[in-house]
């Protein structure tokens, strides 16, 4: 093994470790969760005791991945399970299950397409592109970042921000619950003074509340028979009233939306009521939107004039329609990847290249000024300069070319290191000729 691959090997190698939705169970991945203070171990453990000159951590409940440069250990997999086990008590390996692993550029790429949503459970979601972010704060904060990571998660960032702007990767409702929202904007317009009743307290009610919000409705009514997680959900409205389920006649007829989202086994809103409530409001449109499973509203209801009623099945058909979509984008995100892929590595691939092109110069040069010496005695002190000046000249016109080809080879992948590799063997270049300064990536 020549020396530039060698050093290859135990200091430029960018490894990818790590478990995901595709790879292991709910109960697995969410067991592995790291917090602040697990992440902050886990870099330390992986600087210390395998020789990682920087790693970074990104564990959420759908991922936990090790991404390290330059880890001295023989096998990187079996050491993150062994970490694993340490930190949060689990031995993948005793339950049958297997790590992934990626070398760079199979690593970077991996990256990529988990910070622009390719590789989620909701194709192209957009919170993963702040956990990827979330993670290199963290490394920093934990002495794991450094200036490969840190470029790494810059191109990571840009190619997300690229697929999300140039492409469709990121329109439409991927959830029910989003889907809901768009259909009342889609209905009802601008929906900023519209009044909504939230029928229900649970997981699925909030969640409707919460995007309602973002959508920038601003009054809220809250009907529920869990008191306590109702008030809980009126606090993060400006304006938020509770009542009882029994209170749904009366406060009706002064919704816009009505979400429903109960465990009742049979129907809340009944096809009478919203009759009477139709008949108050003068038939202004209003919107029913039926989150539960069961029903919570009677489907005649949907035969009153100006009363749109979308149930989950609906909701369903348009989440699809929305996945179908996005699917369909997935070729220009790949390009995208490319691209960026290409441009990092290009970048990465030049830390290897930038010692080896300073070596080729320095070992002519250092040959040019020994030969001078050898002769200076053979000339008058007035021809010095013009001496230096020509083999200097000599060396500039003998290497132009060679070093063209070099920075060139780093741009060739593999075949190009190779390019490299054959001519520090050639002219006899040792690493140990590098100067500190080369030495460092920055």
């Amino acid at each position: 093994m020549t020396p530039l691959t060698k050093a290859a090997e135990t200091s430029l190698d960018f490894l990818c470790v790590g478990l995901n939705h595709e790879t292991s169970p709910l109960e697995i991945r969410d067991a592995l969760v790291m917090n602040e203070e697990e992440v902050g171990r886990a870099i330390h453990v992986l600087r210390d005791r395998a020789g990682a000159e920087e790693a970074l951590i990104l564990s959420t409940c759908n991922r936990t991945e090790v991404y390290a440069r330059g880890a001295a250990v023989a096998d990187l997999p079996r050491f993150v399970n062994d970490l694993l086990r340490e930190i949060k008590g689990m031995d993948l390996g005793a339950r049958g299950h297997r790590l992934y692993a990626y070398r760079e550029p199979d690593s970077v790429r991996h990256l990529f397409r988990v910070a622009c949503g390719l590789n989620s459970q909701v194709l192209g979601e957009p919170q993963i592109a702040g956990q990827v972010k979330d993670a290199l704060t963290l490394a920093a904060r934990s002495g794991g970042s450094g200036p490969v990571t840190e470029r790494l998660l810059d191109a990571a960032l840009r190619c997300a921000k690229r697929a999300r702007t140039e492409t469709g990767i990121g329109r439409g409702p991927v959830s029910s619950v989003y889907a809901a929202t768009n259909l009342a904007a889609k209905v009802l317009g601008h929906l900023g003074a519209k009044r909504t009743l939230i029928v229900g307290s649970g997981e699925m009610a909030g969640l409707a509340m919460c995007h309602l919000m973002d959508a920038g409705v601003g009054q809220f009514t809250i009907a529920a028979r869990n008191r306590e997680r109702a008030d809980a959900m009126a606090a993060r409205a400006a304006a938020a009233r509770v009542v009882s389920l029994e209170a749904i006649p009366v406060v009706l007829p002064g919704a816009d939306i009505v979400v429903c989202a109960t465990a009742a086994p049979g129907f809340i809103v009944m096809e009478p009521t919203v009759r009477a409530a139709m008949k108050i409001r003068r038939n202004r449109p209003l919107l029913l939107l039926d989150l539960a499973v069961p029903r919570d509203v009677e489907p005649s209801a949907a035969k009153l004039p100006n009363v749109f009623l979308h149930d989950l099945d609906a909701l369903a058909a348009i989440v699809a329609q929305s996945l179908e979509q996005r699917r369909a984008e997935i070729p220009k995100v790949e390009a995208i990847l490319d691209d960026e892929v290409r441009r990092f590595m290009r970048w990465y691939r030049s830390l290897e290249l930038k010692p080896t092109v300073t070596a080729f110069r320095s070992h002519f040069e250092r040959i040019a000024r020994e030969e001078l010496e050898r002769h200076r005695g053979r000339f008058r002190p007035e021809d010095q300069p013009a001496l230096e000046t020509f083999a200097r000249s000599i060396v500039q016109k003998l290497l132009h070319r060679p070093t063209t080809r070099l920075n060139r080879a780093g741009e060739d992948g593999g075949e190009g290191l190779r390019r490299i590799d054959a001519a520090r063997d050639l002219f006899g270049i040792d690493r140990e000729e590098e100067s500190d300064e080369d030495r460092d990536t920055r």
